[in-house]
């Protein structure tokens, strides 16, 4: 007898439902599918049913797909960046967006799942290059990540002369498609034979829901939608300008010296209401006016963005406070002239040095010294503590994954269908676009990097394996928690690159040492981000398009053209904000940028106090197992108070709203779940006006003071 497959994610079917399945008569967007959301058979059943109705059902339109891409993806991918720097989270802001077009446009469903997955995607390709790749230009070029002795780990020189930016953007193009790719493997796997619930999808399938029934006035609420977006994206714009341009005498924004004007100087500066640094002894308290963060808090709800700010208040609260009462001296290493060891006590900051004599004052007060010289060594070890053990407590899920993927083999294999085509991309193009990826991208950081040749060949198959390996178990717990784990997974795989890299040098010498090594592993890093966010970005597409009726092969074609499109943008992006981050000009905490440039300096050997990360990743491990995010909390305590304070405003201003507002609301006058769903995406619009309206005007801030530096 063989035994019945169990599974975690199976639920049962309903008898209406098991009926309509049976006769052939259960629909798209149908009370019965609904009721069915996320079980075996009904994912079954509607993949056997596309095998034929989807060849007439999902119509491709390169025209639909390049609009979506040009007029909302890639203003995308330079918002997302900005947004990501200055807060640490990479939003969806492209997906609320091109659904909005679709429906206005009045296009069909699977034109809105294709169109809408390709600008998404096209968003999506700058995950890597916003998470770990301005670590590079902050360890050439600014002061604060100098090396004993004063020297950068990176050197500009040899920065300037890898070629890195068309090195990361060739990688990352052949990564992200192998990304893409593999995800026709795991489709198979995880949204039809083994489902995974994929928490936040039955939002996605409302949408095109909506969408679908052109009865409902639609169009015009799509229009009044996007007319929220502009009048937030106006306010937002406006304000920021107040903020932040430097307008009175080239030097002051209007709101800054209007507080000025009137007294407050010492407690306003740059939008943030804040103590006076002179009483900021043992701890910092401040409040930023900023519209994304209050936006990423809304879209977060309260217990999410309560989770960042709680581990926010354990730095600024408890940690920060006790470094300064015990005195815990400080490194600094521009200060260490091999004399003095750059140990500073903290009691000792600001530090009376004079412009002349020191590039930069670095702490106003004691307690900012103790929140970078400590308390974000702790918050590091604390992201990758959770994010490790995320992983690790997925094993006894993956024990098997490897032995299903050889299912998809044989009768798995069913993506051609007679006399109709192609219903998903072949898989035997996988090992192709591995191969090709590999000879190309050994042979460019060979030729045009001056990388040693076996560390370019180390490089390619690491690369191609932990896209495949890494990748599966991210996309596994998006699959399953609606969050995909890249600094986690990307500070495993910088650990596993640098140590590989190590090992070769012995070998085969870096020509130019400990810097070639670095720069190498973090460009790695940097790929490696972009693609597993593009194979748990696809996740959500196909299972969308699964309900919807949208041929995969439709959804692959849609995202490749976005990765190319995407990436070179996404790269130039990368490069000009990381410059003016590292320069100064830009003000922003990109807080996983700045903790692999952290930790790349403690796996170099710098003065940093190893008990305080390890420290940390208890933290992390500890959080992680009480509550299951262990990442966003150590994300948290790396974040200023100022942010992580106006990210709960958002989320508990949400939660109020739902409450006592449209949940009230809409049982009081018996709305349709429809109207419920296009009121709540009013509130999106206006979040999405917010973000867009504060990273437009803060780009153009960095235009200008490039232009008038």
């Amino acid at each position: 007898m063989s035994r019945v497959r169990r599974s975690v994610y199976r639920q049962p079917l309903t008898p209406a439902g098991i009926r309509k399945i049976e006769d052939g008569t259960l629909d798209y967007f149908s009370t019965e599918m609904y009721g069915n959301l996320n079980t075996e058979a009904l994912e079954e059943y509607l993949d056997h049913k596309n095998r034929t109705e989807s060849f007439k059902r999902s119509q491709f339109s390169w025209g639909k797909l390049l609009l979506v891409v040009l007029l909302v993806g890639l203003p995308f991918t330079i918002i997302t960046q900005y947004i990501a720097l200055k807060i640490g989270l990479v939003t969806g802001g492209a997906f609320y967006v091109s659904y909005l077009v679709g429906m206005f446009f009045r296009w069909k469903p699977t034109q809105i799942n294709i169109a809408s997955g390709a600008a998404t995607a096209t968003d999506r390709t700058v995950t890597g290059f916003v998470f770990t790749f301005p670590a590079i230009y902050l360890l050439a070029y600014s002061s604060q990540y100098k090396m004993s002795g004063g020297e950068p780990l990176i050197s500009p020189e040899l920065l300037a002369s890898s070629n890195i930016v068309p090195l990361a953007m060739v990688a990352s193009l052949f990564a992200s498609m192998m990304g893409l790719m593999y995800f026709i493997i795991f489709r198979r796997l995880w949204q039809v034979e083994d489902p995974l619930p994929t928490p936040g999808f039955q939002a996605f399938i409302k949408l095109l829901d909506i969408a679908n029934d052109i009865s409902s006035g639609v169009a015009s609420h799509a229009k009044r939608s996007l007319q929220l977006v502009g009048v937030s994206f106006i306010g937002m714009f406006s304000f920021g300008f107040l903020r932040d341009f430097p307008i009175i005498r080239g030097e002051v924004p209007i709101l800054t010296w209007i507080m000025q004007s009137v007294g407050f100087g010492n407690w306003f500066s740059h939008g943030r209401i804040h103590i006076p640094y002179s009483w900021s002894r043992y701890t910092h308290f401040a409040y930023e006016l900023t519209g994304i963060t209050f936006a990423v808090g809304w879209f977060m709800k309260f217990r999410a963005s309560f989770i960042v700010a709680a581990g926010s208040f354990v730095t600024w609260f408890f940690i920060v406070p006790l470094v300064v009462l015990m005195d815990v001296p400080i490194y600094v290493p521009m200060m260490d002239d091999g004399i003095t060891s750059g140990f500073v006590s903290t009691s000792s900051f600001p530090l009376p040095v004079s412009d002349a004599s020191f590039p930069f004052m670095p702490y106003q007060a004691p307690s900012f010294a103790a929140a970078q010289g400590v308390a974000k060594i702790i918050a590091i070890g604390a992201i990758l503590g959770g994010g490790t053990t995320a992983l690790l407590k997925m094993l006894p899920t993956f024990r098997t994954v490897f032995i299903d993927i050889t299912k998809t083999g044989g009768k798995g294999k069913k993506e051609w269908v007679p006399k109709r085509g192609w219903y998903e991309w072949p898989t035997s193009h996988i090992p192709i676009i591995a191969l090709v990826a590999f000879v190309v991208i050994s042979a460019v950081f060979t030729l045009f990097g001056h990388f040693p040749l076996l560390a370019s060949v180390a490089f390619s198959a690491l690369l191609v394996g932990l896209t495949f390996a890494l990748g599966a178990i991210a996309v596994k717990i998006s699959g399953e928690i609606g969050t995909t784990p890249v600094s986690g997974t990307s500070f495993l795989t910088l650990l596993i690159l640098y140590g590989v890299f190590i090992l070769i040098d012995k070998v085969q010498p870096f020509p130019y040492g400990q810097g070639q090594i670095v720069l190498m592993a973090l460009v790695g890093t940097t790929v490696f981000g972009s693609a597993i966010s593009l194979s748990s970005e696809i996740m959500w597409d196909f299972k969308t398009g699964l309900y919807a009726g949208t041929r995969p092969m439709h959804l692959i074609r849609g995202e490749s053209v976005a990765i190319l499109i995407g990436t070179p943008v996404a790269a130039i992006a990368a490069m000009f904000f990381a410059k003016q981050l590292a320069s100064g000009n830009l003000d922003l905490e990109a807080p996983q940028a700045t903790a692999f440039a952290v930790f790349v300096q403690i796996l170099a050997g710098g003065e940093v106090m190893m008990p305080l990360f390890f420290l940390g990743m208890f933290i992390g491990v500890f959080v992680e197992l009480l509550i299951g995010m262990g990442t966003a909390f150590g994300l948290g305590m790396y974040l200023p108070v100022h942010y992580t304070l106006m990210l709960v405003t958002g989320g508990a201003a949400r939660e109020i709203w739902e409450r006592k507002w449209l949940n009230a609301k809409a049982k009081r006058e018996k709305w349709s779940e429809a109207k419920k769903t296009l009121k709540l995406l009013d509130s999106y619009m206006l979040m999405t006006g917010l973000y867009i309206g504060e990273a437009i005007i803060g780009t153009f801030l960095a235009i200008y003071l490039v232009l008038t530096a």
